[in-house]
């Protein structure tokens, strides 16, 4: 599986940039560097002029592919929401009973990403800022409909996902979508925990342990 996922190739929303990064190696140095400075200061320390420093080049350059640094967040919460789609859908493949289907989504939710020498981001440390920083993009706003959506297709389409093994398991589930929802945030809530504050969370010790508890919230569905 972690062969096919290096070779997986995310296609984001054009609302996630001014120009494309994933195509030059400009655009994917930002992108590298943007996720280990994320990791190390966080979303309110983090600037283009410190971006540019750790790069050696200018913010001008950086503003010709990404508007702030709230759309750049946004990229890279959309690249591991899509990333984590691919994933569900390869785990969930050849599988017909959706309380197994189910099991194996919540299994790629919670489980740790590693450090992959072929991918241009460090989905390490990419996916430590994501469950850091992701709450805060929700306040974005933007005067275009048509960009808002696109900021939080790679979310909706990850959480259609879900949503949809739901109403396998229950076809008259009137929240599929909060329920999916639910279970996701509930996901990266303790995985926030059990990388930054395991004496918060008496169920964020290891994967198991967080896998059992987030299955328990699907009895309720």
């Amino acid at each position: 599986m972690q062969r096919l996922l290096e070779h997986y190739t995310v296609q984001l929303d054009k609302a996630l940039y001014a120009k494309d990064p994933a195509v030059s190696d400009i655009g994917k140095e930002i992108l590298h560097h943007s996720v280990t400075l994320l990791a190390d200061e966080g979303l309110e320390a983090f600037t283009f002029k410190k971006l540019a420093q750790a790069m050696a080049s200018t913010e001008t350059t950086i503003y010709r592919y990404f508007h702030n640094k709230h759309q750049l967040m946004m990229y890279l919460c959309s690249w591991y929401w899509s990333h984590q789609e691919w994933k569900l859908v390869f785990a969930t493949a050849n599988i017909s009973e959706p309380k197994v289907q189910m099991e194996r989504a919540i299994e790629v939710l919670i489980s740790k990403s590693s450090a992959s020498k072929t991918q241009v981001m460090n989905e390490e440390l990419l996916q430590k800022v994501v469950c850091a920083e992701f709450g805060k993009v929700f306040d974005i706003h933007t005067k275009h409909v048509e960009d808002f959506e696109g900021y939080f297709a790679a979310y909706h389409n990850l959480c259609e996902r879900i949503a949809a093994i739901i109403l396998k398991m229950d076809k008259n589930n009137k929240h599929s979508m909060a329920w999916a929802q639910t279970l996701i945030e509930a996901s990266q809530r303790q995985l926030f925990f059990h990388f930054y504050r395991k004496k918060m969370s008496d169920c964020s010790k290891d994967e198991n342990t967080m896998k059992q508890f987030i299955l328990n919230l699907t009895s309720s569905i």
